[in-house]
């Protein structure tokens, strides 16, 4: 069985970066294995995605990651992040409900503001058991868009 675990962010030092996303943003923190380990991960609490702060295996890259999270209060949040000292790097122009902000390696990641309804029915949503009916192309038509082995596709 196949699942996904984590997204992993570079970081110049996992330990740090932990204590920041749990100072900062209340996450829960974990390291998978013995103390000193690799696999350094932080999550909001009882939420299943997680964050794994990677130390050591390439150079730290800042900017924008693409890692969004959502809130069903911005202005409550986006207050208490820059309260603990926490940078803001963009706000939405037109007022919109999106911020970036930074951690201290630079990483950029999105805060989204969206109604309670829509993280209360995100909380339990998982993928289809099966494919979507798009995502089940033939090796023929894969190959016509483009896609096949060492084009964005690879074999197991």
């Amino acid at each position: 069985m196949l699942a996904f675990a984590d997204v992993a962010v570079t970081v110049s030092d996992a330990q740090d970066a932990a204590q920041w996303w749990y100072e900062k943003l209340g996450f829960a923190t974990h390291t998978i294995g013995p103390p000193g380990s690799h696999a350094v991960v932080v999550a909001p609490p009882g939420d299943r995605f997680l964050l794994h702060l990677c130390e050591k295996f390439e150079p730290v890259d800042p900017g924008n990651t693409g890692i969004a999270f959502v809130t069903d209060d911005l202005a409550a949040d986006v207050a208490r992040l820059e309260k603990g000292g926490v940078e803001i790097v963009e706000r939405a122009e037109d007022g919109g409900a999106t911020v970036k902000f930074a951690d201290p390696d630079g990483n950029v990641y999105w805060l989204i503001g969206v109604p309670t309804e829509f993280i209360r029915a995100q909380v339990g949503r998982r993928a289809p058991e099966k494919p979507l009916r798009s995502a089940q192309k033939s090796k023929s038509a894969r190959r016509r868009m483009g896609a096949g082995p060492g084009k964005g596709f690879s074999r197991v």
